[in-house]
């Protein structure tokens, strides 16, 4: 049997390296009295100041500085061997992701990772990047790495081949395949079929599996800038998702309540203007089918679900 191949999430490889070769903080100014002070976050700025003073009345700069670049092409290059010790392997991809991300256009009503925006980015990240391009061939893909990360995954699994997709991304754990999460497993596990929701020792919400997808599609993700549902003006968090699927033990049940709570979201049609600018007036199953396309990952290229068809199928709709 041939050896298993590790598909690397080059994004999150070079984020993670050069972010460690570097301190950061703050400097907050405070403004009625000109006075500035170091802080190593926002958090202990707040922290120290209490209620005597707003956080309005500071002018907050951040602060870099790192090390030489030599460590961080030292710890990327360890955190690929450990990858490769922990799947039990010497041979792996790595991707980066690229320009023409489709998710930029879909008509979402909030910006596709507007919440990310201001971000600061690690002063290494592009040099780490370049590293990897050069030395371990990474491959700059179109649109997002994690696609192609589960494109290859979902591959190895209709060719009978050990193909593991190597990410830290929860968005992952919804695609059929071997599955290496390196921040926290000690060895892969493989994703098929519906899966599972379970409450970790936290109290966090955890699975794999459909089910964990059709979390992610009533859930959204605030960091991605996806809440299905915002325009509906209400709350839905992880825990009142979990309720809802966790002891549903089909597809077709999953789909149903699924449809049935767009349904609730949205009775009637909602107007808005997404994030390109484009008026749009779409009915509960269209709002549905856009956040189904911001948080399927790609299992081929041009893979498109139409929701209507397969709930149609089900004899859900």
């Amino acid at each position: 049997m041939s050896k298993p191949i590790c598909i690397i999430d080059g994004d999150l490889l070079a984020f993670k390296a050069s972010a460690a070769n570097e301190t950061r903080g703050i400097i907050a100014l405070h403004k009625p009295s000109g006075r500035t002070k170091s802080f190593k976050h926002r958090t202990e700025l707040k922290e120290t100041i209490g209620d005597k003073f707003p956080i309005e009345d500071f002018d907050i700069t951040d602060t870099q500085s790192a090390e030489d670049i030599s460590h961080a092409l030292h710890t990327v290059k360890r955190m690929i061997q450990g990858i490769c010790e922990a799947c039990g392997t010497d041979k792996y991809e790595i991707y980066l992701s690229g320009k023409d991300n489709f998710r930029d256009e879909l008509p979402l009503p909030q910006r596709y990772k507007g919440n990310r925006a201001g971000l600061v980015k690690p002063l290494q990240l592009k040099e780490v990047m370049e590293y990897l391009k050069g030395v371990h061939k990474a491959e700059v893909v179109i649109g997002e790495a994690d696609d192609k990360i589960s494109i290859r995954q979902y591959e190895g699994i209709k060719e009978d081949i050990k193909v593991i997709g190597c990410s830290t991304d929860k968005d992952s754990m919804g695609t059929d395949g071997w599955i290496y999460n390196f921040d926290k497993m000690s060895e892969p596990m493989l994703v098929k079929g519906i899966g599972e929701l379970y409450l970790d020792e936290k109290g966090k919400v955890r699975g794999h599996g459909s089910k964990w997808k059709y979390l992610q599609w009533i859930v959204g993700d605030t960091i991605d800038g996806m809440n299905p549902c915002y325009l509906a003006k209400v709350k839905f968090g992880e825990k009142s998702g979990y309720k809802l699927l966790k002891d549903l033990e089909t597809e077709q049940e999953c789909w149903r309540a699924v449809h049935d709570l767009y349904k609730k979201w949205y009775p009637v049609d909602v107007e808005y203007v997404d994030q390109c600018g484009r008026n749009v007036v779409a009915d509960y199953l269209s709002i549905a089918q856009v956040y189904w396309d911001g948080i399927h990952m790609l299992r081929w290229e041009g893979d498109f679900v139409d929701i209507r068809g397969v709930m149609n199928k089900m004899g859900v709709v």
